[in-house]
């Protein structure tokens, strides 16, 4: 037994997280509400400062699920000069919620225009001024780094969450700053619902919960989404031979990042997954953060997002530490019920810059993975 093993031993769920105020704005999140509960992970005391990784930061890559994929996009925007790659699978343009006109709140604009398309698609122009103007106040990365970016966006054509022309959108956000047509991988599913996609596991794969049911939101397309992913951001990446990873992610204390849950809206445990390559430093590592969507959180689910989107068997045999941040509803129940990630605004105003609360907490995770 290793020293880590030692140390462990919208509309439609995953679409969008809602606040208390917004029911009689969006009727169709009531679908969710009859999902079956699974208690969350006891916390650990594995701390990820305490792991004697070596890291090699400068090929960090990020990718996330629904509210998870607008997570991963701007946290990429954010830390461009870090994050090398990002995989939004159903998910739109950077900051697509907040940017507007008329003064519409960014609950109502998430929902009819970087979900559903019922106030017109998301406005890219608009888009990428607003991103030059953060980036010219210092507020993101300089986004001359996406040129040598990569990027891939998933749609399937039975998601009726986030709908194809709000992918479409990011894709051409990618494009107008500067992400070459050959780093830009865009794959349109002809059955795939809205989930995380996968070979060998899950709910069929153009299942759709009806209202009242629970799902893990993890659907069996016979696609390897994660192992597509991961061989788009990573030059040589290895194919693994076995079906299953080595071993389960850990459980770890998320509470030193996080400051005050009733703020961040995390949770007090999340997951990362150590390949024994990585182990105390025995070669150089890279670090993949995978952020789950809306009613996948580990107070839900459990650790089946963490086990089983695809990704850890990938990183036995490429040098891969997987970070799971995990957001907890009841961190932030008047808005957050559904344990979404912040990507329109119910942590603050700077939810999609360097500053913003979670964008920090995840930053600072990737920092203590490496030693920072």
């Amino acid at each position: 037994m290793t020293r880590i093993e030692k140390a462990g031993r919208g509309m439609i769920a995953c679409g969008f997280a809602g606040v208390a105020s917004a029911a009689a704005v969006i009727p169709a999140v009531a679908m969710l509400l009859g999902a079956t509960l699974v208690a969350p992970a006891a916390a650990r005391d594995l701390s990820l400062a305490g792991l004697g990784l070596r890291i090699d930061l400068s090929q960090t890559t990020v990718s996330g699920v629904s509210s998870g994929a607008y997570m991963a996009g701007q946290f990429q925007i954010a830390h461009s000069g870090m994050v090398r790659a990002a995989g939004l699978i159903a998910g739109g343009p950077y900051d697509c919620a907040e940017v507007s006109t008329g003064g519409i709140a960014p609950v109502v604009v998430a929902q009819y225009r970087c979900m559903a398309t019922a106030m017109g698609g998301p406005d890219v122009a608009s888009l990428v001024a607003s991103a030059r103007s953060r980036a010219a106040a210092g507020e993101i990365d300089p986004l001359s780094n996406l040129a040598r970016s990569r990027i891939y966006l998933f749609t399937g054509a039975n998601d009726v969450v986030v709908t194809r022309p709000v992918v479409d959108a990011a894709a051409a956000f990618y494009r107008a700053l500067g992400v070459p047509d050959a780093d830009l991988h865009y794959v349109r599913h002809p059955e795939a619902a809205h989930a995380q996609i996968t070979d060998g596991y899950g709910a069929p794969c153009g299942f759709i919960p009806r209202e009242g049911a629970g799902s893990d939101y993890i659907n069996d397309c016979r696609y390897d989404q994660a192992g597509a992913i991961l061989a788009v951001f990573y030059d040589g990446a290895r194919r693994p031979n076995a079906p299953d990873a080595a071993r389960r992610p850990l459980s770890f204390d998320q509470r030193p990042f996080i400051g005050d849950p009733s703020r961040s809206g995390m949770a007090k445990s999340g997951y990362v997954y150590v390949p024994e390559a990585c182990e105390g430093g025995r070669q150089t590592c890279r670090i993949h953060v995978a952020f789950h969507g809306c009613r996948m959180a580990s107070s839900i689910i459990g650790d089946r997002y963490a086990v089983h989107a695809g990704y850890n068997r990938w990183a036995d045999v490429n040098g891969i530490v997987v970070l799971y941040p995990q957001i907890d509803g009841d961190a932030k129940p008047g808005s957050n019920p559904r344990a979404c990630w912040d990507w329109f605004g119910y942590t603050g105003y700077d939810f999609a810059r360097r500053s913003g609360i979670q964008m920090t907490a995840v930053r600072r995770m990737i920092g203590a993975l490496a030693g920072e």
